[in-house]
């Protein structure tokens, strides 16, 4: 009987100690919009403002990642929208255009459409000293790591859609690639605009939303 119970006792304590271990988890790349509300149906963080900030987040997840390069963040609209008349989105108050058609991240079943990409500069994951959060819904802890925080103004676009992936380099030059989770990506919804039916679709496929950056560079368009 008293054996039994150390037997439980010692599982219980072991589940603990592998919950909280993967609380720490955290992805190496991430989307975040604050503010915004998870919509469990398209997994995707939702704002329905026309101005607002998303955060890039890179973590220091594994503990070897020292930095992350060739950090690419692609926006996309819908294709029925392009060329559409007095429909803007500005990058730290600089217009973007969308010339490119394609599928720049693969598989997304958001792809293929028209989007625009452009670098941001490396995120300096193990001495930035920012803290970063895990946003994915359901799980927790914090990481040490580095933020580049956006900033964006659209109008006239039913929804936007943004990803983000890039190259982490690690302990002795070791590279691998990683991208923002699809499942707790970013999505904006324009309740001013006249939707058409299809483009109920394209908010369910996850179509979310992202802003230019605050940080010290100019957007490569």
């Amino acid at each position: 009987m008293t054996h039994n119970r150390k037997i439980v006792l010692g599982g219980g304590f072991l589940f603990l100690l592998l919950s909280a271990g993967i609380a720490q988890a955290l992805p190496s790349l991430q989307l975040y919009i604050p503010g915004s509300t998870y919509d469990a149906t398209s997994e995707s963080w939702v704002t329905n403002a026309s101005n607002f900030e998303l955060q890039v987040l890179g973590a220091s997840s594994p503990a070897s990642a020292k930095y992350i390069t060739d950090v690419m963040l692609y926006v996309a609209i819908k294709e029925s929208e392009k060329g559409l008349s007095g429909a803007y989105i500005k990058v730290n108050g600089s217009p973007i255009t969308f010339d490119n058609f394609g599928t720049p991240m693969s598989p997304h079943s958001i792809y293929p459409t028209y989007y625009n990409a452009y670098s941001l500069p490396d995120l300096m994951v193990s001495t930035a000293g920012e803290i970063v959060n895990n946003y994915n819904p359901g799980e927790s802890g914090t990481d040490d790591g580095d933020i580049h925080y956006l900033q964006i103004e659209y109008g006239g676009y039913s929804s936007l859609h943004f990803d983000a992936k890039g190259t982490v380099v690690g302990s002795g030059g070791k590279t691998w690639e990683t991208k923002a989770p699809f499942s707790h990506d970013a999505e904006a919804a324009n309740q001013n605009a006249v939707p058409e039916p299809a483009t109920m679709l394209l908010l369910g496929t996850g179509m979310f939303g992202l802003v230019g950056i605050k940080r010290r560079f100019v957007p490569k368009r």
